[in-house]
């Protein structure tokens, strides 16, 4: 038995021993080739132009590249297998393609403009970006359809607006709005007489293709004065085939009888390839608008607004040429220009405006007081895209904005206009170099700006009596600034760094007739700092620090006298210095399939922040009153102002169809000077919606709650009326679409109730707007 044991044995350790030797030499065998290659041009999907500096890496790895001046990408030394190619650019979409690599592959990348995708979610932090950056769009954008530019921006959170009744609407961004939110339309920082709280962004919301807001390092190359942020109006491409298509906005709303009409039409032409043109216009009319219990005389309005632009784009060079003009006349609720200091003090504390002001009837007359405002803008923009440098861009513009506003008459006097002519004349020139060292990607340029604004004079030195709010002024301004990138797998960076030189000269008549001229010259550096984590593929956070600084603008220094569109009395102050911003923010990101949430934190230390705080002598609040009526005072001061808060969006998949959003933000401000609270901050606000989706035609229909809170954090005898009660605002909001058409309705203020919005600067004297019905109509064709 042993000896057959014995025998059986050996052919088993055959059998060990040549498996042993066979699995080296398969492993031999099956030995990758590690000699492949992975190379490519990544393009603009729409214009099909080269991208430079595009960042390409594979999942996984740390193996990463840039592309050049022509777009092209290359890897060599690769391994045969699977990979998955991720592709990455400044203002694209993040995109990522599996590979099969078995020897030499040629991968073509198209990128989409970012938020090209973004059908249904307002707030998108784009992976681009190290700013703090909210979007916007698609269906979203849609419902907005006829609203002001302020109004449809409401709907990001940490975005508000500061009213003068129911059409005139600035941003508020984080608390902030005026000369310290620049504003972009189609890339032109808009110059109007952005200074006044009721003098609204002079721009045409339906040109956009999405709005943006934007905080952080970004806003440098514009500007060192976004201390709240930015707001970019950005409209779709030009077309680069000859195919003519557009599309027709109609709107109309029940509370004031709103109709909205609005077309584009843009094609090119066949003989010459990359030619684009584009045509648009808007109409806009409406009458008095009602409040839950009472009409308001005087507060209609009517608005025409056109745009044209045409361009050329080859792969090496391009050029556009682009013009709108916006035009528009709002009446000013007549009960807010008061006689008499009596009168002025029964007005606020009787609730109701008096019934000379509340008339039964419908009428779309814009009588005094009114404001009349048109606004021209001229753009030409041309770009070379140099294989040793990079993308050379310059941008010239021109704008003219002419604002009136027009006063009620006092007995024989008929001095009772403001007459507001600025010209803006701008220049820029940008160069987004190639990567340097294969590391950092950016830009660098200068800006250059001259104004002049004529008050009822065509001399600049000769200003006319007539208008006492505002002095005959000019402004130069002079930037250089740099803006630096890096980009690895998991991490990004960003710094910018900018210096500013402002010369400010103001000609304004001294009792006698004496021409009296002040001349002011500020200059200093800003800088930011920002970094993003990548903690898996749905989260990210971000870091960004900044140092900005802000230069007393002209009404601030100057005004004297009543601006009638907020029905005031207001006084600079020739002794105040440029402020100087300490800005931190922290946020993160999380999306996945049932489940998004956004949250965003920052703290701003202002040093000499300027504000127009109401006039307070002997613990009294003090009005003014003149030849035209009694008008609350307001002066401007500067303190130590200390801004912090938070912004968060949530968006919860509850099934397959229910979608449920909220929006949280609030913001907290204190004169760490004088330890006081600050007036004009906005109150706390929540915002929830349910949204049901249906099978069909892309049908939904959503239920909203809004809660804003009293502002309570006022200090006593600070105002000439106490913050209005909370409240609490619903809505329905649907729509559905065919092939071509689309359609949408909307009712605001559900319930009808009556409120008072603390940032509306007319609610001493009424309450807001009531129900609102509105009914919209987008045809494609």
């Amino acid at each position: 038995m042993q000896q057959h044991c014995t025998k059986s044995s050996e052919p088993l350790k055959s059998l060990i021993i040549y498996i042993f030797l066979l699995i080296p030499i398969c492993l031999y065998s099956q030995k990758k080739d590690c000699t492949c290659t992975l190379k490519g041009v990544v393009h603009d999907q729409e214009k099909h132009l080269p991208i430079v500096g595009a960042v390409l890496y594979l999942k996984g790895t740390s193996i990463s590249t840039f592309t050049d001046a022509k777009g092209v990408y290359q890897f060599d030394k690769l391994c045969q297998g699977e990979y998955i190619l991720v592709c990455k650019a400044l203002s694209f979409d993040v995109t990522e393609l599996k590979i099969n690599l078995q020897d030499v592959h040629n991968q073509d990348i198209d990128l989409l403009n970012d938020d090209e995708h973004l059908q249904e979610v307002v707030v998108s932090s784009q992976k681009t970006s190290i700013a703090n950056k909210t979007v916007l769009s698609g269906k979203n954008l849609e419902e907005t359809r006829g609203q002001s530019l302020g109004e449809a921006l409401k709907n990001i959170s940490g975005v508000t607006t500061l009213q003068t009744g129911s059409f005139v609407q600035k941003p508020v961004i984080n608390g902030m709005h005026s000369n310290r939110v620049i504003i972009l339309n189609n890339g032109i920082r808009q110059e109007g007489q952005q200074w006044g709280s009721e003098h609204a962004p002079e721009i045409d919301p339906f040109v956009a293709k999405k709005l943006t807001v934007i905080k952080g390092v970004a806003g440098l190359r514009y500007g060192s004065d976004a201390i709240g942020g930015m707001v970019m109006v950005e409209p779709e491409n030009l077309p680069d085939s000859a195919k003519i298509h557009g599309e027709i906005n109609l709107v109309g709303f029940s509370n004031g009888l709103q109709r909205v009409g609005s077309g584009i039409i843009e094609g090119g032409l066949k003989g010459i390839q990359g030619l684009g043109w584009r045509v648009q216009g808007t109409y806009k009319r409406g009458g008095n608008v009602s409040t839950a219990t009472y009409n308001l005389v005087n507060t209609g309005i009517q608005e025409r607004n056109f745009s044209v632009g045409i361009g050329l784009n080859k792969i090496h060079f391009g050029t556009e040429l682009f013009y709108s003009y916006f035009d528009t006349q709002i009446g000013v609720f007549t009960g807010s220009h008061i006689g008499n200091i009596q009168d002025l003090q029964r007005a606020i504390s009787i609730g109701k405006p008096a019934d000379a002001y509340t008339p039964t009837q419908y009428s779309e007359v814009i009588d005094r007081p009114n404001q009349d405002v048109s606004h021209h803008l001229l753009k030409l923009k041309t770009f070379l895209n140099s294989e040793r440098l990079g993308k050379l861009t310059f941008v010239g513009a021109y704008q003219y904005n002419w604002r009136l506003e027009y006063d009620i008459p006092r007995g024989n006097r008929s001095l009772n206009t403001l007459n507001f002519k600025l010209d803006t004349y701008s220049a820029e020139l940008i160069l987004d170099h190639l990567p340097i060292a294969q590391l950092l990607n950016g830009s660098a340029g200068l800006n250059i700006q001259y104004q002049q604004n004529l008050s009822s004079s065509f001399e600049l030195t000769k200003p006319l009596i007539s208008t006492t709010l505002l002095p005959n002024y000019q402004t130069f301004n002079l930037g250089l600034f740099i803006n630096e990138r890096y980009v690895s797998h998991d991490w990004e960076g960003e710094f910018g760094l900018r210096y500013d030189l402002r010369n400010l000269e103001a000609y304004s008549l001294k009792i006698g007739g004496i021409l009296q001229q002040n001349r002011f010259d500020f200059s200093n550096f800003s800088g930011a700092l920002g970094a993003k984590y990548h903690h898996t593929e749905n989260w990210e956070s971000n870091l960004n620090f900044g140092l900005v600084w802000r230069s007393p603008s002209v009404n601030e220094l100057f005004t004297d006298g009543i601006h009638h569109g907020s029905a005031s009395y207001e006084k600079g102050d020739l002794n105040l210095v440029p402020e100087v911003a300490q800005n931190v923010s922290i946020g993160s990101t999380y999306r996945s399939k049932k489940l998004s949430f956004e949250i965003n934190a920052y703290l701003k230390n202002i040093q000499n922040f300027i504000y127009l705080k109401p006039r307070i002598q002997n613990d009294t609040l003090r009005s003014v009153l003149t030849v035209r009526g009694a008008f609350p005072a307001f002066d401007y001061t500067q303190v130590d102002a200390q801004f912090w808060g938070v912004d968060l969006t949530l968006i919860y998949g509850i099934s397959e169809r229910l979608d449920f959003t909220s929006k949280l933000s609030f913001v907290r401000t204190k004169d760490t000077r004088n330890n006081l609270f600050m007036v004009n901050i906005p109150s706390d606000r929540i915002d929830n919606s349910l949204q049901y989706n249906f099978k069909k035609r892309n049908a939904y229909i959503s239920f909203n709650h809004q809660f804003i809170a009293q502002q309570n954090r006022v200090e006593a005898n600070c105002d000439f009326l106490a913050p209005p009660d909370a409240y609490n605002l619903f809505s329905i909001r649907s729509g559905l679409t065919f092939k071509h058409l689309s359609l949408g309705l909307t009712v605001s203020n559900l319930f009808n109730i009556s409120y008072r919005e603390y940032l509306n600067r007319f609610r001493y004297f009424t309450d807001d707007m009531g129900r609102n019905i509105s009914i919209r109509v987008n045809y494609k064709f």
